[in-house]
């Protein structure tokens, strides 16, 4: 039975052995990867769906903005070229790395939800402690001599126990240039240990690793804000606290209006810059909605494209968390 489906098999393959070599050339070719990565276009994200809090079922229209981005391959760079709104930027393997991207963009995200909802439950006047922290380590400098990677919880350096990034960076800066550090992390649930040496960085005594520290949080009452495994990132940090704190309240900000935006937000309640901003408010004017949100950083940004594409649109410039609740409530 195996030795007739083998000959069927060799026949196959040597009838059409010139077709099926021109279908493995032309699919290596296309998904051949290349020093990009393409914006193609923006959306928006209900948030409503992604927020339970007990005893709590309000909804609202409270959206955030995002953005597609794919792999550079040679595929998507003619796709870019014929599609419209496809735009390409150029990266060098050393600078982007799609994978350790996406890992970096999902910490972000656990702090970014963590500083939504310290921010909201303050100043809903409701019940929200920090109950401990966690260091992260976001990215590592092409010059660091370690083998610390991406997403590591730093729990010890030499010994020494570290709860926040001051800890970490103190201990460093105690250290002469060309010290080998001991440093115990967690990784996937599994404690090891690294090592960092301590360089010069523009004169000061550092590893060349990027750091953050993300709190575990308890609160009354409970909440759980669940994304889905390819949502990521920082930016929808204002728009999430906008919502939790519109559960919170009752406030019903968007009763009349649907609200989309986007913006970092930071523990002290700032908003902060985001990228792809142009395509966030095309994907917000597309699913007509009334009021986009965007940080005084990227602000002159989001007026010229307002302009220059006409969109019938009312935009409004982030500050801060509070400033943004003010507004809404006040223009309900």
């Amino acid at each position: 039975m195996f030795n007739k489906l083998y000959v069927k098999i060799k026949k196959f393959i040597k009838d059409n052995f010139t077709f099926l070599l021109s279908l493995f050339i032309i699919y290596i070719t296309l998904t051949f990867p290349l020093p990009y990565y393409i914006y193609s276009g923006g959306g928006i994200l209900e948030i409503n769906d992604r927020i339970k809090i007990d005893g709590i079922n309000n909804k609202q229209d409270i959206n955030l903005s995002y953005v597609s981005q794919l792999k550079g391959n040679v595929a998507t760079f003619l796709l870019s070229y014929v599609i419209p709104h496809w735009d390409l930027e150029h990266v060098s393997d050393e600078e982007y790395d799609y994978e350790e991207e996406l890992y970096r963009s999902k910490i972000l995200l656990e702090e970014s939800i963590n500083n939504s909802t310290i921010n909201a439950y303050k100043k809903a006047n409701k019940e929200v402690n920090i109950i401990g922290e966690k260091v992260l380590v976001t990215y590592i400098l092409d010059e660091a001599d370690t083998d610390i990677e991406v997403g590591d919880q730093i729990i010890k350096v030499n010994d020494n126990i570290i709860h926040n990034i001051d800890e970490f960076q103190n201990i460093i800066s105690e250290n002469e240039i060309g010290t080998e550090l001991k440093i115990e992390i967690m990784s996937k649930e599994k404690k090891k240990i690294r090592t960092a040496m301590v360089i010069d960085i523009d004169g000061e005594r550092k590893v060349g690793i990027g750091i953050l520290t993300n709190y575990v949080i308890d609160t009354n009452p409970n909440i759980e804000i669940n994304f889905k495994g390819n949502e990521a990132g920082p930016s929808g940090g204002l728009m999430l606290t906008v919502a939790i704190y519109d559960k919170l309240t009752n406030s019903k900000i968007s009763e009349n209006k649907k609200i989309c935006g986007t913006g970092t937000i930071d523990i002290d309640g700032n908003v902060g810059e985001i990228g792809g901003v142009k395509y966030k408010l095309r994907g917000a004017v597309d699913n007509k909605c009334d009021i986009f949100i965007a940080p005084s950083s990227n602000f002159e940004e989001v007026k010229k494209e307002k302009k220059k594409n006409d969109y019938k649109i009312e935009i409004y410039e982030a500050k801060t968390f509070d400033d943004t609740i003010e507004y809404l409530i006040n223009n309900k």
